[in-house]
């Protein structure tokens, strides 16, 4: 049996749809990770504060955390830009997925659609058949 032209459309979209769809794992796996990232950033200041914080941590540890602390607010920083560009990245690859979604339906669609009109011209033809026997039979018209 040939392929019809939108059998070679659902290949070709489902083709897409299991690229985009690996994309946005990716995308979210990537996300998590800089979440991931930030907690471990955020935890070490809570860590070295605790330690300089300390009853039995000297002037040195309050010096060293106080020189320390701007690398780790800049490390901060620097992990919640880096959530946030995986969170855009995910977004984007989200809109790309409802589109390759929705274009996949629309393709499904439509098959279903033509393949209904193919059964009712089928319906038809058969109808149109047995409508020409029995006036050839009966002498009905």
């Amino acid at each position: 049996m040939e392929r019809s032209p939108l059998d070679t459309l659902i290949t070709l979209r489902e083709q897409e749809l299991d690229v985009v769809e690996r994309n946005f794992a990716d995308a979210v796996a990537r996300e998590a990770a800089a979440e991931e990232k930030l907690a471990a950033v955020q935890e070490e200041i809570l860590n070295e504060q605790r330690i300089a914080s300390s009853p039995t941590a000297g002037d040195g540890a309050v010096e060293a955390f106080s020189r320390w602390l701007p690398l780790g607010r800049k490390a901060v920083a620097d992990a919640q830009a880096r959530c946030r560009e995986a969170a855009l990245d995910r977004e984007t690859v989200r809109s790309a997925l409802i589109a390759a979604r929705a274009a996949m339906e629309a393709v499904k669609t439509l098959r279903d659609e033509q393949k209904e009109e193919e059964r009712q011209a089928g319906l038809r033809k058969e109808q149109n058949v047995l409508d020409e026997l029995a006036v050839r039979q009966f002498g009905r018209s």
